[in-house]
């Protein structure tokens, strides 16, 4: 029976990944706080949750999510830093930079309207990554203030840095349009 496992801090994951704490429950994964042992570098680890490990479409959902991120050359789009199955429990798994802040729903309801300028930052920040995600034939298709993450920065010249979150239903153009001819010529 695939299950995903209980984590506890302190756990070792797919030979990787230490758990420090649970941090929250997200769509169809669990997320934790985990250290990298390769690098000794803080992350987040998302975990496909037991209930949806069998379901094909969304365990390649959770897949996708980690690829198509990964394809996207922009700051603004989390980056993953790894990702695979775990041999022990069949867990569809990955890694991201560890993000500190909140998404843009949160950020907006605590700050109230926003100043132009900011407004102006962080919408364009938004486009670069959308317009990265465009080049690389890639559409979101779930854009949503819960999917645009503040983050805090230690950068000089910025107060925030924006990141675009949940690749996981984005459509792929290429790969639609083969779909497309394909289905065609069946038909």
């Amino acid at each position: 029976d695939s299950t995903v496992p209980a984590l506890r801090p302190g756990d070792l994951f797919a030979g990787e990944f230490r758990v420090l704490a649970p941090l929250a429950e997200r769509g169809m994964g669990a997320v934790y706080l985990a250290e990298q042992l390769s690098t000794g570098k803080t992350r987040e680890l998302k975990l496909l949750k037991s209930e949806f490990t069998r379901d094909p479409r969304t365990r390649e959902r959770f897949e996708q999510e980690a690829r198509v991120a990964s394809r996207i050359e922009s700051e603004h789009v989390v980056e993953v830093v790894s990702a695979g199955i775990d041999a022990r429990s069949d867990t569809p798994w990955f890694a991201m930079e560890l993000l500190e802040g909140g998404d843009l729903a949160s950020y907006m309801r605590r700050r109230g309207p926003l100043p132009l300028d900011e407004a102006r930052q962080i919408l364009g920040q938004i486009g670069h990554a959308l317009a990265a995600a465009h080049r690389a034939g890639i559409v979101h298709r779930d854009l949503k203030p819960e999917n645009v993450f503040i983050a805090t920065t230690h950068q000089r010249d910025r107060t925030l840095v924006v990141k675009v979150l949940d690749f996981g239903i984005a459509k792929i153009l290429a790969e639609a349009r083969a779909a497309q001819r394909d289905t065609a010529a069946i038909g």
